[in-house]
């Protein structure tokens, strides 16, 4: 069994990677975030799920998440393989989403911060003489239902209060990615032997629109949905090519997050009769 570091290990990916790590026998070390600058001895494969996305108000940690631990471990850690978690976030209002696609950031984008930090972070990985992988999971969803993520926050809402609030637009779309194939995707990647300096998508590879997620969930709870209309942030994302990733690993068979949903509302159900 291999030895493995999970830098933010303790957050929503980084534990779902640490539960599957374990339950197949490796060796895993989560440090705090407050050892990790000055890491020392063999760290093995190295997962960095570490990140900050609120650019509101902790723009300082955004960089030092996504992008300055980073470029200390790169230079400075001992590791046999690195495998740095990204976001096709940075796909945001581009025509396409393949790996090999130009990027633009929109100047209108109040979170560009997040996007720079995270390209910042794959140039460095990239540029580096290093043996790593860039992993670009889409919109990550989960059974975390105490999570301030949108999936579980709506639920919660639809359940507990009979309504939901939608502050976008009913044809506003997304792709939507199981946390339990971001999670495998990266244990594949790890130990792939040929991923060096390479950029991969990880997503369902298909969109979802607000309406279909508002349908499922008032189909099974009952809930009002209420529709706000506004001027809504500009964030239109095309639909994330994963033909790259599905060559290399033929096993990778992405979850539906519509019926996933069902799931997680059954569960929020189960745990509020308990």
């Amino acid at each position: 069994m291999a030895k493995y570091t999970v830098i933010g290990g303790k957050g929503f990916i980084g534990s779902h990677i640490v539960t599957l790590l374990k339950g197949q026998g490796h060796d895993v070390f989560v440090p705090e975030r407050e050892v990790c600058p000055v890491l020392e001895g063999d760290l093995g494969k190295v997962i960095y799920c570490a990140g900050n996305g609120d650019c509101a108000k902790s723009y300082f940690s955004v960089l030092e998440a996504n992008t300055v631990l980073l470029s200390r471990l790169l230079q400075n850690a001992q590791f046999e393989k690195l495998i740095y978690i990204s976001s096709t976030r940075v796909y945001m209002n581009n025509n396409s989403a393949n790996e090999h696609d130009d990027l633009v950031v929109s100047n209108d984008d109040n979170r560009r911060l997040f996007n720079l930090t995270k390209l910042v972070a794959e140039e460095l990985c990239l540029k580096s003489d290093r043996n790593v992988t860039v992993v670009r999971p889409s919109n990550v969803y989960g059974l975390a239902l105490n999570s301030t993520l949108f999936l579980p926050s709506i639920i919660r809402h639809a359940i507990n209060n009979g309504e939901i609030n939608m502050f976008v637009a009913p044809q506003y779309t997304k792709d939507y990615v199981s946390v339990n194939d971001v999670a495998q995707a990266c244990m594949w990647l790890a130990e792939h032997e040929h991923t060096d300096k390479q950029v991969y998508n990880v997503a369902a590879g298909f969109n979802i629109t607000a309406q279909e997620i508002a349908d499922v969930i008032q189909h099974e709870t009952g809930c009002q949905i209420h529709w706000h209309e506004g001027n809504f942030p500009r964030e239109e994302f095309p639909v994330t090519n994963i033909d790259k990733l599905s060559a290399l690993i033929p096993a990778f068979k992405p979850q539906h997050v519509l019926d996933d949903l069902k799931n997680m509302i059954a569960s929020y159900k189960n745990e509020l009769a308990n």
